[in-house]
């Protein structure tokens, strides 16, 4: 049976923060869920981005465009392009608008763009017409970034039947920083899944994944996706073999040579690419091979994991093996020193004291699971001492240690961190609407108990 309570803990100098416990089920009783894609959730992202993301940073933007192309209205651009064959059209479009801009022709000029190519402009007013298009402003005057909107991105409230219990799982792609590729969606969710030996999404970026065995026994490791034999076209490949794999953060672009570059996102290939040279996805990995395949797209199946129960992975952790991590164990980007960007690219960095709502996964003393909620403040007004000044890293994993867990791997924190129990929220998110209520975040993976 499903247990939960809030837990409220106060600092020496009255700040008040409050922690959701979730307990009493087991690891086989944990599913991964992707949300239903709405339009009510591509408004919230553009509303997201003109309220909070950009005001946030508005010296590092210029003019921001996210769209969604609907199911039944026809795009004019073409899934052959410069960056090889896409079979997704949001990106077809992405490459197409991104190459007028690098062409002059798309251009802001003050509150609005200047659009030459006819049909480009065509297609624009079309999707402003019928609300798949936002355009945000920063202070940059001579930037136009383009951010295609894929279907990965719901509410977790929406998802039927109604669930027990629902929490936020993965970090996913929602920042310019994090659209460094051509085949780059917002919304895309990235780390490490597997649910009864069946993996869904690779690892990436070498974070540190949460690893539960068919015994139940619980460890943190750091998968590398360089490891795991994969099949595509009912060829398998095996990096080092008949195949190189390349990722982030230790290149950003494949060399130049001769051979096929597959380019995957999660369990699919979304393009195919001749002679090296491509721009590796943030939520991704190239795989290049001189393996003969058909152009067509193509499902990956990815090999080995016939004794895992459970994995993801987040990252970092804030407990191991009954210690409370002290700093990042877990590498993030830092836009002040990193040449290659990774996702998420504008993620916190100071680990003991940048505070904001977080969200672990753990296990207690006998390896079983808990989910924690950190509860965090309102973005748009805090009331010292009277709610939530949400959690650093360290003082996440303090709290995990205290209360007897002994493993705790962060999932992703900040306006994404909810948890519904049979539908209702029992503490606040930190996006709030003008009158500041709760404004739930759409997110691309939740963990579910049904």
């Amino acid at each position: 049976m499903i247990e939960s309570k809030i837990d409220t803990i106060r600092y020496e100098n009255g700040e008040m923060q409050r922690f959701q416990v979730v307990s009493g089920f087991a690891w086989n009783d944990l599913e991964f869920v992707q949300p239903p894609f709405s339009k009510e959730a591509f408004d919230e992202l553009c509303r997201m981005y003109k309220i909070f993301v950009i005001p946030k940073h508005h010296e590092m933007y210029g003019a921001v465009i996210a769209f969604h192309i609907p199911d039944d209205m026809k795009s004019p651009f073409s899934s052959e392009t410069d960056e090889g064959v896409v079979f997704d059209r949001q990106l077809a479009a992405s490459i197409g608008l991104r190459k007028l801009v690098r062409e002059g022709k798309i251009r802001r000029s003050g509150e609005s763009l200047l659009i030459d190519d006819a049909k480009a402009k065509a297609f624009l007013d079309e999707l402003e017409k019928r609300g798949w298009m936002s355009i945000a402003y920063g202070d940059k005057t001579d930037v136009v970034s383009i951010l295609p909107v894929g279907e990965d991105l719901g509410y977790m409230s929406q998802v039927s039947p109604r669930p027990q219990f629902i929490c936020n799982a993965h970090f996913f792609q929602m920042d310019v920083f994090d659209s460094d590729s051509p085949y780059d969606l917002f919304g895309t969710p990235y780390g490490m899944t597997v649910k009864n030996g069946i993996m869904i999404q690779p690892p990436l970026n070498g974070r540190e994944a949460l690893v539960v065995d068919m015994d139940g026994k619980v460890k943190i490791t750091k998968p590398d996706v360089r490891d795991i034999s994969m099949q595509i076209q009912g060829k398998t490949f095996t990096h080092g073999e008949n195949c190189t794999v390349y990722r982030r953060p230790d290149t950003r672009q494949t060399p130049k040579e001769e051979g096929l570059d597959i380019v995957i996102v999660g369990d699919e290939v979304v393009s195919f690419h001749k002679g090296g040279g491509v721009f590796i996805p943030e939520g991704g990995f190239v795989l290049h091979t001189n393996e003969e395949l058909s152009v067509e797209p193509s499902p990956v199946v990815y090999l080995g994991f016939d004794n895992c129960l459970f994995a993801i992975q987040v990252g970092s952790s804030s407990v191991k093996d009954g210690e409370v991590m002290k700093g990042f164990e877990s590498p993030f980007y830092n836009i002040y020193k990193d040449s290659v960007p990774f996702p998420p690219t504008l993620y916190p960095l100071s680990y003991e004291k940048d505070r904001a709502p977080r969200m672990a996964i753990c296990c207690d003393k006998d390896g079983d699971p808990v989910i924690v909620w950190a509860e965090g403040c309102s973005k748009l007004y805090y009331q010292f001492g009277k709610e939530s000044c949400g959690a650093s890293l360290l003082e996440l994993g303090k709290y995990c240690a205290s209360i007897g867990l002994v493993n705790a791997l962060n999932l992703d924190g900040g306006g994404s961190s909810e948890i519904f129990l049979n539908g209702k929220l029992m503490m606040h998110v930190s996006d709030r609407h003008a009158d500041n209520s709760d404004a739930e975040r759409p997110v691309p993976m939740g963990l579910l108990i049904r």
